[in-house]
């Protein structure tokens, strides 16, 4: 990554729907972010919203295009970004950080960070990823979401949010620089998992309880289930609950 233009925004729906916007008119380029006080549209993973004050969080997209990946490799963006993500957070905060599969980020079983990563894929190529990351950072008040944390509540002081993004750029150009050494990044992301030491899953619609034993480089996740013993899922058909 060359050093980066930054967008700033007071508020927009989303800052990777901004992303797109910018790809359609021609306005950004690879390793460029958008970063904004609000977003009123937010999203996470598949259906859910991301809830965050103004002001109070980084929010912000990046426009990557890697130069040699393929389409089955897609997910080991997922891992580097997790990685960069984590170490981000760790800087801020001495509790115990993990990577919750396969887009969260937990402080002892609390979510602090979420990820959404959207891939424009051809021709078993990708052409670019839009990565969308949101850092709880001096927000306290979380309504109806007893299960979000933020560095401010773990450290009782208020987070300088431009020092937690200078650390993120710097933890981005590390980890997507060795996307295509995958067998290092894989191997970091499965140091770095919730869920080993045991957890509960939702399969088929059922509750579950098992651990982590792996995740792959293609996504897929090794459990041992009490009921079922070692079986491997689709990340589709696997929710991991907090407790």
């Amino acid at each position: 990554m060359s050093a980066p233009k930054i967008i700033k925004v007071n508020a927009t729906r989303s800052t990777n729907d901004r992303v797109k916007m910018l790809i359609k008119s021609k306005k950004i380029k690879s390793g460029d972010f958008i970063v904004a006080k609000y977003q009123y549209g937010g999203r996470g993973q598949h259906t859910n919203k991301w809830y965050s004050s103004y002001g109070k969080n980084l929010l912000c997209s990046l426009l990557y295009k890697p130069l040699d990946l393929n389409s089955n490799q897609v997910f080991c963006i997922n891992q580097g970004v997790s990685l960069a993500v984590l170490k981000t957070i760790r800087k801020f905060n001495n509790e115990k950080c993990l990577i919750k599969w396969p887009n969260d980020i937990l402080s002892v079983n609390k979510k602090i960070s979420g990820i959404l990563i959207e891939n424009s894929l051809s021709l078993k190529r990708i052409n670019y990823s839009i990565i969308g990351v949101g850092i709880n950072v001096n927000q306290v008040l979380f309504k109806k979401l007893p299960n979000a944390t933020s560095l401010k509540k773990i450290s009782n002081s208020n987070i300088i949010i431009q020092e937690v993004f200078n650390e993120l750029i710097d933890n981005y150009k590390f980890f997507l620089s060795k996307i295509n050494e995958s067998d290092y990044i894989n191997e970091e992301y499965n140091k770095n998992i919730f869920g080993k030491d045991g957890c509960n899953f939702v399969i088929n619609g059922k509750r579950q309880y098992g651990n982590i034993i792996s995740i792959s480089n293609n996504g897929i996740v090794k459990l041992n289930l009490d009921s079922k013993g070692i079986q491997e899922y689709d990340p589709r058909k696997v929710k991991i609950l907090y407790n």
